[in-house]
């Protein structure tokens, strides 16, 4: 009766958790420490226990015991994980194609080698005892593996198998007392769950999150009791309360490892019901650890959420990358779900996706991570009970209730994905993303500004006369700061959806006019004219992406650069094979590529027997007198996100780099010297790092209001 009471309690714990987290909202971050206590008894446990559960389990068998289990196992092994793989395959339809804005045609062999071994170090135990202290799952199961492996072949090996045998019933134990309180370790993660993830977090990612948990809800509730009751005596409703009874506590605390002490639990039961069959028990403790390891197929779905997060960040991969991403899903798996948390941090971060997703699968975590065990435990005990029944040879295929319960409803679940695929319509983060962000979210109380069409010739600073004051001084004597854009310079200067001149060196102009306590004036400039605008006075600072480089270095006087990016070809997609080739390229005659002012001498070098074309504005190409236009990756990657019938093509730094400076006239010396200083200035108080985590990045900077609950929504209390 004690497994049911735990159950029981665990249940209250939920409701209570659920309660609590919706009640207090945020302040549940309190529980915290106890959490995170309570998931570090558990990792003092778990991964000894797979380690020295893997090498007991394998070396006490004779190579002869081992190859006959091994022979009983392998094929329902294969068709698990065959059928996850095909199933992740199926809910990937759902997600739209990725239309990647950039082709990069020459991968760094330095970048894809540092990538493998960094996933051979989270799959080979270099250092088992380093594995051990960063919960590197795949590596201390890889150890206890081949551990096991050699000492089934070792001779007398009986006390060192005693000794293990001792060291699991050890470590079982301390799983029991975990287990004993979890309803507290449920209620916590409950509580903390509810109270702090943010629902429109789930709503931004609704299709994967549905996906996710009606997949794990019918894989472990319907398809894994029906393909034991298909195969092995138990009917369905016996192997649906086993499931049941062996999940119930891992689910609701998140710690696939609580399912040790319940699984054990039915072993008992299920070898007293097989007593006829000699040594049942012992088998299915010697198996249990291997499947425990080996079984996890809910860990598989870090595959669903990569290529997910490959649309949602318009992020495709390259041929390499999905053939090693589709190879390391089964290492990255083996363990605990606890330690997949490892393996997709790894992917997240060398797969090159943006540093927010990180952060964003850590707060989806907390809502799938419980669905993610309850389905890698059913599977795990599925493999348990396949393995020793074939063992056994107990084995008995019931064709007729196999299609009723398995084929019918799989095909009818088949039909149904294909059905609807074309009524998924999910957005992702790029999309108008760049068009919504507003100057008032980035800079706090701006300072009055005018932009004006075209230059206002008529109240020129006229620095071409000797006579006239000091750029400094006129700008403080007057009050007004003038700013030369461009609009077509995204998302550095343009006009977003409310028709607003926003963007990164907008929003400098804008604190630059606040510290000087000036105005603004926004005046459109012509690239191809910089230098006698700025002569003229039309302007006293050009902000909208400039290139500083050599020419106009003899011409006018820059700051100090701010950024530099990679020089890309700009192509339409359908037409994209002609540019892949570089060296190809650069021989082919009668191309017209396109090119600002300053980049013609450079587009003149790299491409001899091209046509190089002054483009003026963006409309040329998209008028398609152009084959290519030759920019900067930024703009250009940003400028395709909202034209993705367009590609960006990175050779890899092999056509040169741009670097951005703002412009002034010649021989400001006041000016320049203030302004380089001011420039630093702003690097150093995060200024320059909050612009372009906004303006370029996309990533908001108010901070976020607190999660709703009904102590502050309802009864209005305040912290």
């Amino acid at each position: 009766m004690r497994h049911f009471s735990i159950g029981f309690q665990v249940l209250a714990a939920v409701i209570l958790g659920i309660a609590t987290g919706l009640f207090f909202g945020p302040l549940t971050s309190i529980l915290s420490p106890i959490g995170s206590a309570y998931t570090m008894l558990f990792q003092m446990a778990v991964l000894p226990y797979i380690a020295f559960s893997i090498a007991h389990g394998l070396g006490a068998m004779t190579p002869t015991t081992g190859k006959k289990i091994f022979k009983s196992g392998w094929l329902y092994f294969l068709c698990l994980w065959l059928f996850i793989f095909f199933w992740i395959f199926l809910l990937s339809t759902l997600i739209p194609r990725t239309l990647t804005p950039l082709i990069v045609t020459k991968t760094s062999m330095e970048i894809e080698t540092d990538f493998t071994n960094h996933f051979l170090s989270n799959l080979i135990p270099e250092n088992p005892f380093y594995d051990i202290f960063n919960n590197v799952a795949p590596a201390v199961a890889m150890f206890g593996l081949i551990t096991g492996l050699a000492l089934m072949h070792v001779e007398k090996k009986e006390p060192l198998i005693g000794v293990l045998e001792r060291i699991n019933q050890l470590i079982e134990k301390i799983l029991y007392w975990l287990g004993v309180i979890s309803p507290i370790g449920a209620f916590v993660y409950i509580a903390i769950a509810f109270g702090t993830i943010h629902f429109e977090d789930l709503f931004k990612m609704q299709l994967y999150v549905f996906a996710f948990i009606a997949s794990t809800l019918w894989i472990t509730f319907w398809l894994l009791p029906s393909l034991l009751a298909t195969l092995t005596p138990l009917s369905f409703e016996e192997s649906s309360k086993a499931v049941r009874s062996v999940c119930l506590v891992p689910f609701v605390t998140g710690l696939s490892t609580t399912a040790i002490p319940f699984i054990n639990t039915y072993l008992k039961q299920l070898s007293q019901k097989h007593e006829t069959h000699e040594k049942f028990r012992e088998t299915s403790q010697t198996v249990l650890p291997i499947a425990y390891c080996f079984g996890h197929i809910g860990n598989a779905m870090i595959l669903f959420f990569i290529l997910f997060l490959s649309y949602y960040y318009r992020h495709p991969f390259t041929l390499f990358e999905q053939t090693l991403l589709f190879l390391m899903t089964i290492p990255l798996s083996l363990g605990s779900t606890t330690g997949n948390l490892n393996a997709i941090l790894f992917l997240i971060k060398h797969l090159g996706f943006p540093v927010d997703a990180s952060t964003l699968f850590l707060e989806i975590k907390s809502f799938t991570n419980n669905f993610q065990v309850l389905m890698s435990i059913a599977s795990v005990f599925t493999l348990l009970i396949l393995t020793i029944y074939s063992y056994y040879g107990l084995i008995r295929i019931q064709w007729k209730r196999g299609l009723s319960r398995l084929a019918a409803p799989l095909m009818g679940i088949i039909v149904l994905i294909l059905a609807i695929h074309p009524l998924i319509h999910p957005k992702d983060l790029y999309e108008n993303l760049y068009l919504k962000l507003k100057l008032s979210e980035a800079i706090n109380k701006p300072v009055k500004a005018t932009v004006l069409q075209e230059a206002d010739t008529g109240v020129a600073r006229s620095y071409s006369d000797p006579n006239m004051p000091q750029v400094l001084e006129q700008i403080l004597g007057s009050h007004v700061l003038k700013i030369g854009f461009n609009a077509e310079c995204i998302p550095y200067s343009y006009f977003n959806e409310q028709h607003e001149l926003v963007g990164y060196d907008i929003a400098y102009a804008y604190e630059l006019a606040r510290d000087l306590n000036c105005e603004l004036q926004f005046i459109p400039l012509k690239f191809s004219e910089l230098a006698p605008e700025l002569l003229n006075g039309d302007f006293d600072i050009g902000m909208s992406a400039i290139i500083m480089n050599e020419p106009r270095l003899v011409q006018m006087q820059f700051a100090f650069p701010y950024a530099e990016d990679t020089n890309v070809l700009v192509v339409k997609r359908d037409q994209r094979k002609r540019f892949l080739n570089l060296a190809s390229l650069q021989a082919l005659p009668g191309v017209r590529i396109g090119v600002g002012g300053i980049q013609s001498n450079i587009a003149k070098e790299l491409f001899p027997v091209a046509e190089v074309v002054y483009a003026n504005t963006l409309e040329q190409i998209e008028a398609g007198g152009l084959d290519a236009l030759l920019w900067t990756k930024t703009t250009a990657l940003i400028w395709c996100f909202s034209h993705p019938e367009y590609v960006v093509i990175d050779y890899g730094g092999q056509i040169g780099k741009s670097y951005y400076s703002y412009p002034f006239r010649p021989h400001a010396i006041d000016f320049g010297f203030f302004f380089n200083n001011w420039l630093i200035l702003k690097s150093q108080s995060g200024f320059k790092k909050d612009m372009e985590n906004y303006w370029i990045h996309g990533i908001s900077l108010k901070p976020r209001e607190p999660r709703w609950s009904i102590l502050r929504n309802v009864f209005h209390w305040r912290d």
